[in-house]
């Protein structure tokens, strides 16, 4: 009670249900699903709750009298719960074997309890664990997770009994073991053909745009010109307009060439790019010797993870 008062219900929830099993006292009861509803193990709290509630009729009336401020609290907080706890259908396969058992279980509840099929269940939120075991087959695990007022089905799948053979197993730590990594891969390119690929680049689009651009403003001076000069004589607007002209039209010239020059360098580039050496095509792969780990590897079971290969470049 102390734990759960100060709020450790990690500590305070196994002890209650340790309480219980000891003394199956209505109280523990109340204050487990109380525990469990702080801890935010909804489910489990109002299956407590119903717990309490059910276990009260068998009380003698002064006993029941006794309980009838925590029985109002109890019904109150089943209310409540209700429309918050997420519930999950589960579904095997029509070619699952008949007699497949499905549990599920989560961290805070470890002990695995039935599944009803194709029923909306209650669960708490959070991290949760079925497992599907077919009749002489391996059992193969799923975890998911579902959130306060989350309505989910899960469409579940069977191990076969090949799978099983499938399973490798390592207890100990394994000797040092040689590991192939692949050759180098040399990309072909150096700095400065890097370097000279973006010096190029920007020269050529940059003389380019630059061409266009002030080719385009010495056009649209046209129009002002024409309106604000006659007979070789223009007024002080006609002028600025003849002036802005003249100007772009030496900087159009100027960098179309330039643009151009930019653009057969990246051209030069590219027809000079020697042949890179690919993976595979060197002289031979390289043998690193290491230490391996302990290594655990399985197809099944929550303590024994999957296992891929990763290279080491």
């Amino acid at each position: 009670m102390a734990d759960l008062q100060a709020g450790r219900h990690d500590a305070a929830c196994p002890l209650l249900r340790k309480s219980y099993r000891l003394e199956k006292r209505p109280r523990t009861l109340f204050h487990l699903a109380e525990c469990e509803e702080r801890a935010g193990r909804i489910a489990t709290a109002a299956l407590h709750y119903d717990e309490y509630l059910d276990a009260l009729e068998r009380l003698s009336p002064p006993e029941q009298q006794d309980e009838a401020a925590r029985q109002k609290l109890a019904l109150e907080r089943r209310e409540r719960l209700d429309a918050d706890i997420p519930r999950v259908t589960f579904r095997l396969p029509e070619a699952a074997p008949k007699g497949t058992k499905v549990t599920r279980s989560s961290k805070a509840s470890p002990d695995a309890v039935p599944v009803v099929l194709g029923v909306p269940m209650p669960v708490d939120p959070g991290e949760q664990w079925v497992r599907t075991e077919p009749p002489g087959g391996p059992p193969r695990d799923r975890r998911f997770f579902v959130n306060r007022k989350e309505r989910l089905t899960i469409d579940l799948t069977v191990a076969q009994p090949g799978d099983e053979a499938k399973t490798v197993r390592y207890s100990r730590p394994l000797e040092p073991v040689p590991v192939l990594l692949p050759p180098a891969v040399d990309d072909g390119m150096s700095g400065w053909r890097l370097g000279g690929y973006i010096a190029a680049g920007v020269l050529g689009l940059g003389g380019i745009a630059t061409s266009v651009a002030t080719g385009v403003v010495a056009a649209g001076q046209k129009d002002t010109i024409t309106t604000n000069c006659a007979g070789g004589f223009c007024n002080e607007k006609g002028e600025g307009a003849a002036d802005r002209a003249a100007t772009m039209g030496v900087v159009s010239t100027v960098a179309l060439p330039i643009g151009l020059v930019g653009v057969a360098g990246v051209v030069l580039l590219l027809v000079t790019e020697p042949e890179r050496v690919r993976l595979g095509r060197a002289n031979g792969p390289t043998i690193v010797r290491r230490s391996t780990p302990v290594i655990l590897v399985g197809a099944s079971g929550r303590s024994e993870g999957y296992v891929g290969a990763t290279w080491t470049w």
